[in-house]
Formats: structure tokens, C-alpha cells, sequence
């Protein structure tokens, strides 16, 4: 099945559409993402980087979803806000960027036995 995933910077989550006739598959909730800031890594799961609540707010995570489960798996905090993410073709690296410059680069570990998250995800710098 084909689908199309989109989000929105307000918190009203991702939505996921079949490609065909239009009906909503699945909704992913607490997700309020940045400007190209959703990915999908290698058609398993989601992840987004999130806007700040407010201006004073320190938290900005990256969350993760299983692409067939609406809960948030694995949440991250990153020192600084990240904007857009990308990963490679094997979904074994997320990288995003901060407004410092730095870029972020995060190592999925995933257990292909069980299609799940190990339950953490690898942050390098």
C-alpha cells in the first residue's frame, strides 16, 4: 500500500492517508513538527523534530514512532532545537542541524526479529 504522511507546526499530529482512496490509516498524536523536520526511515518508522511549546521552553525532543503503532516509542533530547532530518537509505543514521551549526547524528538500533526498537536511540555529536 502507498501512502502520504504529513504533519503541521500546530499539535494536531501526523496524518497518513492511502495513496489510492484517500481514508486516513492511522493518526500519530503529540506531534507539532518543524519545517521538513518528519522522516521516514526506511519505511519502519517515523520521526519528527518538534517545535518549542514557547519561547521559554528548553525542551524541543525528536520523537519516534513504529510506523504500524500511534504511540511515541522513543522520545530524545537534543541540547538544542533541530530542524530538518534526514537519514540514509538502510535507516541506520538520523541526522538533523541546530541553529549553532552543529549537526546531530543519532544511530538506530532496531531488532529485525521483533520489528522493534531496542528501546533507545544512539546520539552522536
Amino acid at each position: 500500500m502507498e501512502v502520504v504522511i504529513s504533519s503541521s507546526p500546530v499539535d494536531v499530529g501526523i496524518g497518513c492517508w492511502d495513496l489510492r482512496s484517500g481514508f486516513e490509516q492511522l493518526r500519530y498524536r503529540s506531534c507539532s513538527s518543524a519545517p521538513h523536520g518528519l522522516l521516514s526511515i526506511a519505511g519502519r518508522f517515523l520521526a519528527s523534530s518538534q517545535l518549542r511549546d514557547s519561547p521559554s521552553s528548553a525542551s524541543c525532543p525528536i520523537f519516534f514512532w513504529s510506523w504500524d503503532k500511534p504511540q511515541v516509542e522513543v522520545r530524545s533530547f537534543p541540547v538544542e532545537p533541530i530542524g530538518p532530518l534526514v537519514s540514509n537509505s538502510e535507516g541506520t543514521y538520523v541526522m538533523g542541524g541546530g541553529p549553532s551549526g552543529i549537526i546531530y547524528q543519532w544511530e538506530v538500533i532496531f531488532c529485525f526479529s521483533t520489528s522493534d526498537f531496542l528501546g533507545k536511540i544512539c546520539f552522536f555529536c
